[in-house]
């Protein structure tokens, strides 16, 4: 919290530059949407580029540790039918120069193989997200899906 403020206090007075902040943003916002595009072309390789090596990715009740077992999540899927994730309000928080954090909304469609009808959304959801700077650019380090509304809601 101490570090936090403090990164807030230097950036307000100018001791780090502004664009830091918006630097931060657009390379974090990137991942996340990199990570839609990724996810929904089952591209396991890239996908899972987008995480650092001892990062962790939960959807519902499951968890996957690792970048290796984050590819292997994406391999294992059934790819005979679509999904399409449509990411919005991202919202990114620099913490301090390795660190943010990032709350976006997704509104998730699947359907079935041969098919390119949908009868509506499959869940909304923020994901919850932590970003870290490392040699390679920022990644995620964790990521949370959290359910906002479903169809099992009805």
């Amino acid at each position: 919290m101490i570090k936090r403020l403090l990164f807030a206090v230097a950036l307000s007075i100018g001791l780090i530059p502004a664009s830091y902040a918006a630097d931060v943003y657009r390379d974090c916002a990137n991942l996340v949407t990199d990570y839609a595009y990724f996810r929904d072309r089952f591209d396991a390789a890239e996908f899972s580029n987008l995480f650092t090596e001892d990062a962790s990715l939960s959807v519902g009740s499951q968890t996957w540790e690792g970048r290796n077992n984050i590819r292997a999540r994406i391999e294992g899927l059934d790819k005979s039918g679509s999904i399409r994730h449509l990411m919005s309000t991202i919202r990114i928080e620099p913490i301090d120069e390795l660190r943010a954090s990032g709350v976006s909304y997704a509104t998730i469609y699947t359907s079935a193989a041969g098919s390119n009808s949908t009868e509506g959304f499959a869940i909304i959801g923020e994901y919850h997200d932590s970003f870290v700077l490392t040699d390679d650019g920022w990644k995620i380090s964790n990521r949370e899906l959290k359910s906002v509304f479903s169809y099992e809601d009805k």
